[in-house]
């Protein structure tokens, strides 16, 4: 059985719109024999242990995240599937100093320019999702990326690329409304003179990550050998597509590139081309055509595409409603942690023999109701439900409403399963015939509490 890598879908013409996705992709497409591997679009990270993409899949075993899954295939090729392997000591000591270089720096500035970035979010990061993802996903997925990554970066002091923040904070404070000075918007931000100190802090952001590569790469066709494509290649490549490559109305990341490190650019272009081939689009990841039947969708699965796409698994109503409701629940603060730890602990506890199905049942069965103890229990301290005498505040909102767009995704979903449910009752009724009649029974109480008529039909 082939191995599958599940990622992130395709956007702005790369494989993935995710850096280690993509990194994942150029290591199994350099180091796994062709007709091993198949490359799968699901945009599913709960398919992972860890609930990350990139995940492998090698029959009933997940690996998840770039760096585990390189480790695995080394270990299941017994070292044959290595990029790494032949490197000498002092290029392997900078292949993994710079790969954890490249994590620690890059990723605040995709953060940044993908996310942080209202412009950038609104009109084009977010839309991407509603078409690599099932209804409703799309209403939870980019937003709780979206707060990661504010996270990530609260630390820069860039905030101000997010005009969805009020430019007067309301909290309190001692300096009067009247003396306030106004925060820096991403228009004010990019539109004003290069001597604007915003810009600065992101040229000197950009420079920190990009000179350090720049000086490694130097002469050399890759980063740390002249002939040999290495994990750190790999790491580099998914980064630098995702800032160069992207169209986006505030291009200040591609920008800096194109302006001061040419030959990262020339670097970048060359082996993006090299590796994953010509532009991907969402039809080339699920292997069918905007409004295709389904045998032209098979006809498809034959084109000579540069990377081993496989469709993914069609999940049903059912199936995107689980998956819905685990993003939702790991969202939640309490809920999300209590998750985690479960995960963590199932991921520590490697047994050689698989645990019985009534086991696993007993196991699963648990899970959901402590999952809906805690959702209860959060939607009690939230004011969602209110307490015993208690009126709910009208600016929580209630019932589904009070989770905002995911809830109004989650309520419209639930009317859709419905339905679902429905069809398929006259499927069966149809199939079947109609239920066997009962005798219908009417009783008349009179005011005494006695029987006055009864009635069979």
């Amino acid at each position: 059985m082939a191995l599958e890598l599940h990622v992130w879908g395709p956007g702005f013409s790369l494989p993935s719109i995710d850096p280690h996705c993509l990194a994942a992709i150029a290591y199994l497409q350099r180091a796994v024999p062709e007709g091993e591997w198949k490359l799968v679009a699901s945009s599913n990270p709960t398919l992972s242990p860890t609930n990350e993409l990139p995940a492998l899949r090698n029959g009933d075993v997940w690996i998840g995240g770039f760096r585990n899954i390189f480790h695995y295939i080394a270990q299941i090729s017994s070292g044959e599937w290595v990029l790494d392997a032949g490197l000498a000591e002092q290029e392997g000591a900078d292949c993994i100093a710079f790969s954890s270089f490249v994590e620690s720096h890059g990723q605040p500035l995709l953060d940044l320019s993908l996310y942080v970035s209202s412009e950038n979010f609104t009109t084009i990061t977010r839309p991407l999702y509603n078409t690599i993802q099932p209804f409703p996903m799309p209403y939870l997925t980019p937003n709780s990326i979206r707060a990661a990554a504010k996270l990530r970066t609260d630390h820069l002091g860039l905030s101000g690329l997010d005009i969805d923040i009020d430019g007067t904070r309301t909290q309190h404070s001692i300096i009067p409304e009247s003396l306030r000075t106004s925060r820096t918007t991403v228009s004010s931000l990019l539109a004003a003179s290069p001597e604007a100190h915003a810009q600065i802090r992101l040229d000197a952001l950009a420079r920190n990550f990009l000179e350090p590569l720049r000086d490694l790469l130097g002469e050399k066709k890759y980063f740390v050998s002249d002939k040999q494509f290495s994990s750190l290649d790999c790491l580099v490549l998914g980064y630098l597509s995702l800032m160069l490559v992207p169209d986006l109305p505030q291009r200040w990341l591609s920008k800096i590139m194109r302006a001061n490190f040419s030959g990262l650019c020339a670097w970048t272009e060359e082996l993006r081309i090299e590796v994953f081939g010509p532009a991907v689009t969402v039809e080339d990841a699920l292997l069918k055509s905007p409004g295709a039947s389904a045998s032209a969708a098979e006809q498809q699965i034959g084109k000579n595409f540069s990377l081993p796409w496989a469709a993914p698994q069609d999940r049903g109503v059912i199936g995107v409603g689980q998956t819905y409701l685990a993003t939702l629940a790991n969202s939640i603060p309490v809920l999300g942690e209590y998750r985690r730890n479960i995960r963590e602990e199932q991921l520590s506890q490697k047994t050689e023999e698989e645990p019985s199905s009534t086991l696993q049942a007993a196991t699963i069965a648990g899970g959901i109701f402590a999952s809906a103890a805690l959702l209860v229990g959060y939607m009690f301290q939230q004011g969602i439900i209110p307490l015993g005498g208690e009126e709910p505040e009208r600016q929580r909102g209630s019932g589904l409403d009070a989770f905002g767009e995911a809830g109004a995704a989650l309520s419209i979903y639930a009317n859709q399963m419905d339905a679902e449910v429905q069809r398929q009752r006259i499927l069966e009724v149809e199939s079947h015939g109609p239920p066997h009649s009962q005798p219908a029974v009417e009783v008349e109480i009179g005011s005494n509490g006695t029987v006055v008529k009864e009635t069979t039909g």
